[in-house]
């Protein structure tokens, strides 16, 4: 059962990022649905088998908590206390508070409600991928269908891109025609679901150089040693087609985010094992993108970055009016924020440019969601994230486990270069970008927590522990 589970997730992965990134209502509903069916399939499957254990960090019950806070009618002193904002200003859904006896924090509890069953659908991804991650038994599903998810879309985008194609499967392309953008319409999260399952891929070739690096000596099995060579180069050539992929793009920090998260697992993987048949290996790969690039032709890339010379770009972009009205928003309710969900519905009053347009993200993951949950909300989301990502990378220096070191280097990763790019964009707004993120972190807190926890215990248990 667990394995027809991994299975529906890798269908709902595949499904909604052949549907543009899951950003249409119906998608990003099914996307809901089909979470919460195969979460309730597996309580009811662990349920019989008397063995219901969910591994739900603290934070992540702290955080729904706060987001439910922000539904619950308070006194209307309580909410003018917190929320000056909301108390008092006429032009939001509900009008002002200041004279009503009760009220809620949010400004709308509509898009609170919608933002707050999002993020359980991504919750309940995350307690699934925690769960059915076992490195001790056998490979999971879960991350080859990132890796291949990853491998499809970049060879679907460099088509797009060496055809001159307008198309999305069968929809026109309005919007980034002549780049790279995979099944998705804005190229920047194209790239962001290639940072996210790009380091999936290096860390199996990082795999595959483990076996060959341990077994080449053993002339026995030579013909093994052979294949996992040929493996590890197999597994370089794929981290190299989507790099390729993401240059094609033209996305400027989606660029930035995968090479520095290369550059930064490659590094770790060095610093374990101490080898120069990886250093080489890396050294190959690297002239290998440089000829590849310029071979196939980054145009798109170059102009992106010539812009920058001849004119401020993020202020023509409208990036930096965004992100000082979204200061300004902030300003306005540090503490509790508007509610999840309300960013463009509280963003009106404090928009100062682009006024023509509907602002329905601040460009900026972190800002959005301070705005929308407060500093509470905020600390509470991202600084767990923060204490796991360090987590991993302790975990996988002294993890003595190929395979589960392996996943924990592509956890970390993809960890590092999503959270990179958040400061300039939104893909953790994006359901399928959303959704990958929680099984990463789900599989990263299963190998360098739960896993390692246990393995503690049984050894105190059976007085092995050092």
């Amino acid at each position: 059962m667990n394995r027809a589970i991994e299975i529906g997730l890798t269908l709902i992965l595949f499904g909604t990022a052949v549907a543009f990134g899951g950003v249409e209502q119906l998608t990003y509903s099914l996307l809901e649905a089909g979470v919460f069916s195969l979460f309730l399939v597996f309580l009811i499957v662990r349920a019989r088998q008397g063995r219901v254990r969910l591994f739900l960090p603290v934070w992540t019950a702290l955080f729904v908590l706060w987001v439910i806070l922000q539904l619950v009618p308070l006194p209307g002193s309580w909410v003018l206390a917190l929320s000056p904002f909301r108390a008092t200003d006429p032009h939001l859904p509900g009008g002002p508070l200041a004279s009503q006896a009760w009220g809620i924090l949010s400004i709308s509890a509509h898009a609170t409600l919608l933002g707050l069953v999002k993020f359980l659908a991504y919750l309940a991804a995350f307690l699934l991928a925690a769960s059915l991650f076992d490195s001790g038994k056998s490979r999971s599903i879960l991350p080859r269908a990132l890796l291949w998810l990853g491998c499809c879309e970049a060879v679907y985008g460099i088509f797009q891109f060496l055809t001159g194609s307008r198309k999305i499967l069968n929809f026109t392309k309005l919007y980034d025609v002549g780049v790279a953008t995979g099944t998705y319409i804005n190229r920047n999260h194209f790239a962001g679901l290639l940072e996210l399952t790009t380091p999936f891929v290096l860390a199996a070739a990082f795999y595959s150089f483990q076996r060959w690096a341990e077994g080449r000596h053993a002339m026995s099995r030579a013909s093994a040693g052979e294949s996992r060579f040929f493996q590890f180069l197999f597994y370089l050539f794929l981290t190299l087609l989507m790099v390729v992929a993401a240059f094609l793009s033209g996305s400027r920090m989606g660029v930035f985010g995968l090479l520095f998260s290369i550059l930064f697992i490659a590094f770790l993987a060095q610093f374990k094992t101490r080898r120069k048949a990886w250093l080489v290996g890396l050294l190959l790969f690297s002239v290998c993108i440089a000829g590849y690039a310029l071979w196939i032709g980054i145009s798109p890339l170059i102009t992106r970055f010539a812009q920058m010379r001849s004119a401020p770009t993020l202020e023509m972009e409208g990036r930096t009016v965004i992100w000082r009205d979204s200061l300004s928003q902030f300003r306005a309710s540090p503490i509790v924020g508007t509610g999840l969900g309300t960013f463009s519905l509280g963003h009106r009053r404090f928009q100062t440019g682009l006024v023509d347009l509907l602002v329905d993200h601040a460009h900026d993951d972190y800002l959005e969601i301070a705005t929308e949950t407060g500093l509470l909300g905020a600390g509470l989301l991202f600084l767990p994230i923060l204490y796991l990502f360090c987590r991993m990378i302790v975990a996988f220096l002294a993890d003595g486990r190929r395979y589960r070191r392996a996943i924990t280097l592509g956890c970390i990763g993809s960890t590092f270069a999503i959270l990179l790019h958040s400061v300039t964009d939104f893909n953790l707004e994006i359901p399928t970008n959303a959704l990958i993120f929680a099984l990463v972190l789900g599989i990263g807190y299963k190998a360098a927590c739960i896993e390692l926890r246990e393995e503690r215990r049984v050894a105190q248990e059976t007085g092995t522990f050092t």
